[in-house]
């Protein structure tokens, strides 16, 4: 993969830095990385500790690059992944790690929408297409505390919700949803809660919830379906 739109980064990235940062550094961890080289990925983490973050910072940046190929994005989120995960095991400084695990799930969503609910509940598919198999739709809402999403299985096969709790919040945790099944959960918290199909860990979603308005938008018939912060089927 070409490197030049990534030591462009590093230099914009040194340009903010009180020192200059060293372009080689990323090259020698990817091909450090590319050998399977575990002492060398360390070695060149430990011995460049304070350039190791713009680093990472700058290899995400170059994975969300306009028009970077799907291979490209995902090699450099590899590399920064594990770079970032060498930095956590010197340092104990997990915050790096999570930036990239969480940039490179939200660059496979489509951009949030705020979902209008029905009967006080947002619904979300469980599908596939001729062109793509086992997707969400829509991946990425934005909803009130308090309100329910409902996820409809109109696919083939049986998915399986499960919160990413390293990313996001936690709590979502569904049973086996069957095709031509439904399941619901009422969301009580505010917070960005990722996930996937524990079944197809390809399927990512995203459900952003904010602070609710003064009224409460969940009718009251709604109320005995959806028990207070756990999962219901319909």
């Amino acid at each position: 993969m070409s490197r030049i739109w990534l030591m462009i980064i590093i230099l914009l990235f040194a340009g903010a830095s009180a020192h200059a940062l060293d372009p080689r550094i990323a090259q020698d961890f990817e091909r450090a990385v590319d050998r399977g080289d575990l002492n060398g990925m360390r070695r060149i983490v430990e011995e460049n500790l304070n350039d190791i973050p713009p680093v990472i910072e700058a290899l995400v940046e170059e994975a969300l690059l306009p028009g970077t190929s799907k291979e490209d994005r995902e090699a450099s989120f590899y590399v920064a992944e594990r770079m970032a995960s060498e930095y956590k095991e010197v340092t104990g400084d997990f915050g790096f790690l999570k930036k990239v695990k969480r940039a490179s799930f939200e660059s496979q969503l489509h951009s949030p929408v705020r979902s209008t609910p029905e009967d006080g509940v947002h619904t979300v598919e469980a599908m596939s297409t001729e062109e793509v198999k086992n997707i969400f739709r829509p991946d990425n809402i934005v909803i009130k505390k308090g309100e329910t999403v409902r996820w409809v299985n109109n696919d083939t096969v049986s998915h399986l919700l499960a919160s990413m709790p390293v990313i996001g919040m936690k709590g979502l945790f569904s049973p086996s949803i069957n095709p031509g099944e439904e399941w619901a959960y009422t969301f009580e918290e505010p917070g960005e809660y990722y996930y996937i199909c524990f079944i197809h860990k390809l399927m990512h979603g995203k459900v952003t919830v904010t602070e609710q308005a003064f009224f409460q938008t969940v009718e009251a018939g709604l109320r005995p379906l959806c028990q207070r912060g756990r999962g219901v089927f319909l």
